[in-house]
């Protein structure tokens, strides 16, 4: 059999057969899922680095000998995330979405180093707001990433991998650090993660396609429209804010202060809201979707998650001071949460899919929420038995049906054209709920202890210990059984009033709720 003379006799190198398309196809396709796991490493490290201090950090702050500040332990993470969460997206649209997140993988490399050699807890306190920048890049990122590199109908699918892996690295990360304080030290909870890291570095340094750099900016993407004047005024306010709370938790505080912390809050929330309804070209927090009914959604998120952070922060603190607990026991009270958290969002999430509605789910949610509030006021109020910290596994399925009932109630609100932004807004409320629910609870429960401690120890000579029990989670186990008691139910009277919080949250959200309207889900989509 002759060739056609009109054909070539050779086929060009840059032709390739459709066989050869599909298998080159498939073997991008694989190199692409393999460097999508690799970067779900950095997913895990990150949401365990967030949740490893809420477990450690009294113990941290103690070794320090300064337990009434290590609350800024807590909120310093979060604080750092929540002001670099709307960045991100602007800086991989004009930088590429593969730098920015070697970027973001450099940050929390020197922050892990950073955090570990920390000789304060004020050098600890920055490291770990420059673990936040980065961590939310790690996490926020591979979102974008995926929908890059991944086909569409595999987009969702691989998305709600990475959600497994953020929920299965929060749930580990306060065990882990509970048993790390316990028999390496917290500084070795900070290094450990710097050879991970830089596995993260490398696996997307090679890995991920150079393709992934080609959004460079254009007239659509610049980083003069960043909101620079919103995040600075936005970032300004958190910090006031924070020193306001920081500033009532002590009972030798000047009067004045937390007046003039007061004004200066005022004058930078002002200034923020001018800058985002007279001056930002895409504000960070668009004022029109906030008056609209997604407002109540935002809102909703807001009081959600400060009156649960409030409850899961004081839980370690609670069991080492009352029950005298293992650091690693009582870490455990933060796993126990968010086993009920993912069990809320499985089970809500078949119950959405079978009957297109979530209303009911909600309102049935929020009243199990207070009722289990009251409960563990009641019970915890005078010390508890271990066992009863599983009454914190049903509050956490009530908060997962939350978290899924808004979440789709505010996606079906939404014009479609807005959803992205509302995500981003409905994400920044959660991020302000974790700052602003353990600072204020810290802070009531150190100003009602310190000032219950000091009048149970007048005319006793350990009176003149109170700054070290204060400020040492286990001081007050090397003192006499009697001054052991009066430690112990001064710290009660002041934690009563955390779950307490949660309730009159979850009730201010409850007419919120009841006030939002439910949109029907379609059989086929939205």
């Amino acid at each position: 059999m002759t060739a056609d003379e009109e054909s070539a006799l050779l086929r060009s190198p840059t032709q390739e057969s459709p066989e050869s398309e599909i298998e080159s196809r498939q073997k991008s396709e694989r190199a692409n899922k393999l460097v999508i796991y690799g970067s779900f490493i950095g997913v895990f490290i990150a949401s365990a680095d967030e949740s490893l201090v809420i477990s450690t950090w009294s113990s941290i702050a103690s070794q320090f000998n300064r337990l009434s500040e290590g609350s800024w332990l807590l909120v310093a993470y979060n604080f750092g995330y929540c002001v670099s969460l709307p960045v991100y997206g602007t800086l991989s649209d004009i930088y590429g979405r593969k730098n920015v997140l070697l970027w973001a993988y450099s940050l929390f490399a020197l922050s892990c180093l950073a955090c570990g050699a920390s000789g304060s807890l004020i050098q600890l306190i920055l490291a770990r707001v420059l673990a936040g920048v980065s961590g939310g890049g790690m996490i926020s990122l591979v979102s974008i990433i995926i929908t890059g590199l991944m086909p569409p109908d595999e987009v969702a699918l691989f998305r709600a991998y990475a959600n497994v892996v953020n929920v299965a690295g929060r749930s580990l990360g306060a065990p882990v650090g509970g048993f790390l304080i316990a028999t390496l030290g917290w500084r070795w909870s900070f290094l450990g993660q710097f050879p991970l890291i830089m596995i993260c570095l490398i696996v997307a340094y090679y890995g991920l396609p150079a393709s992934l750099n080609q959004n460079k900016a254009d007239s659509n993407h610049r980083a003069s429209d960043l909101d620079f004047g919103g995040i600075l005024s936005f970032a300004t306010a958190v910090v006031i804010l924070l020193f306001l709370i920081q500033s009532s938790s002590t009972t030798y505080a000047k009067q004045l202060l937390p007046c003039i912390l007061g004004l200066a809050l005022a004058i930078a929330a002002a200034i923020f809201l001018l800058v985002e309804a007279y001056w930002a070209k895409k504000p960070l927090i668009p004022l029109h979707l906030v008056k609209s009914s997604l407002g109540g959604y935002f809102m909703g998120q807001l009081l959600l998650i400060t009156g649960r952070s409030a409850l899961s922060s004081n839980m370690v603190p609670y069991f080492i001071r009352v029950e005298k607990a293992t650091d690693f026991l009582a870490s455990f009270t933060y796993v126990v949460t968010a086993v009920g958290v993912s069990v809320g969002g499985l089970i809500s999430g078949a119950i959405i899919k079978r009957t297109k509605r979530y209303k009911t789910m909600t309102i049935v949610s929020l009243g199990s929420t207070v009722l289990l509030s009251i409960l563990i006021y009641i019970r915890y109020r005078d010390g508890c038995f271990t066992w009863e910290l599983f009454y914190l596994f049903p509050s956490g399925v009530a908060n997962g049906v939350l978290f899924s009932t808004q979440f789709i109630g505010m996606s079906l609100t939404v014009p479609k054209e807005r959803l992205a932004t509302s995500i981003g807004i409905y994400y920044l409320s959660q991020q302000l709920g974790f700052i602003v629910g353990p600072a204020a609870s810290v802070a009531v429960v150190q100003r009602l202890f310190a000032s219950r401690v000091s009048d149970g120890l007048e005319g006793l000579k350990e009176r003149q210990l109170i700054r070290q029990i204060l400020n040492d989670l286990r001081f007050s186990e090397t003192l006499p059984e009697e001054v052991q008691g009066i430690v112990r139910s001064s710290y009660l009277y002041g934690f009563q009033f955390v779950p307490l919080l949660g309730t009159v949250t979850t009730l201010i959200m409850l007419p919120i709720t009841l006030w939002l309207k439910e949109e029907r889900m379609r059989r086929n989509g939205r």
